[in-house]
C-alpha cells in the first residue's frame, strides 16, 4: 500500500520558530501558496482518500490537495502536532530560559518524559499511529512532530534525527504495519 505524508504549509508560529503544538493557527500567505503547490504535485497522483489534523492549517493544507481529486477532507484530532503544554507559543530560547530543567529531562529522553502539562513522544505515537488510514493511497495531513514520530517509528531511527520540512511529502510504501520503502520526492 501507498501512504502520502504531508506536512501542512507556514502558519506565523513556524515563521518565528514557535513550538505552536495544539494551537490553531491558520496558514500565512506563505503557507497557502505552499499548500497550492503540495497540489499541484499531488493532483496527478493515486490519491483515495485524505486524513488530516482537525487544526486550521492542516485542514486548509488538505483542502487544496483534496480538491483536484474531488475529495473530502477527513479531520481527526489523532493527527494533531504534540501537545507542548506550557511551552505553546514559546521559542527554543524562551524554554531554555524558563524551563531548562524539564527541557532537557525532555530532549535526554522524550519517549517517556513531556513538556509540563503536555504529552511524550510515546504518547504522541501512540496516537498518530492509531489515526493512519489503512487504505492504498491514501494522503495524511499533519504536523512536524507528529510525522517525525511517526517516521521514527517506521524506520527505527531516532526521531532527533529526523527533519521534515513544512509543505513536504513522503510517500511511504508499507503493509499496513510497517513501512517498507521511504521516500522524500
Amino acid at each position: 500500500m501507498r501512504l502520502y505524508l504531508v506536512r501542512h504549509g507556514e502558519a506565523e508560529g513556524n515563521r518565528q520558530g514557535r513550538y505552536i503544538g495544539w494551537e490553531d493557527l491558520p496558514l500565512t500567505s506563505v503557507g497557502a501558496k505552499q499548500a497550492e503547490t503540495l497540489a499541484r504535485s499531488l493532483a496527478y497522483h493515486p490519491i483515495t482518500a485524505v486524513h488530516s489534523s482537525d487544526l486550521s492549517r492542516a485542514i486548509a493544507t488538505a483542502t487544496a490537495i483534496a480538491a483536484p481529486h474531488h475529495l473530502p477532507v477527513r479531520p481527526n484530532p489523532d493527527l494533531r502536532e504534540a501537545n507542548f503544554g506550557a511551552w505553546s507559543g514559546l521559542t527554543y530560547e524562551e524554554i531554555a530560559r524558563t524551563h531548562s530543567g524539564p527541557l532537557r529531562t525532555w530532549i535526554g529522553d522524550p519517549e517517556r518524559h513531556a513538556p509540563p502539562g503536555g504529552e511524550s513522544l510515546a504518547a504522541l505515537r501512540r496516537r498518530a499511529l492509531r489515526a493512519i488510514p489503512r487504505q492504498d493511497g491514501a494522503v495524511v495531513v499533519s504536523h512536524g512532530g507528529t510525522l517525525r514520530a511517526l517516521l521514527a517509528h517506521w524506520t527505527g531511527r531516532a526521531f532527533w534525527e529526523l527533519h521534515v520540512p513544512l509543505a513536504c511529502w513522503i510517500v511511504v510504501e508499507w503493509d499496513g504495519e510497517m513501512a517498507q520503502e521511504i521516500s522524500w520526492p
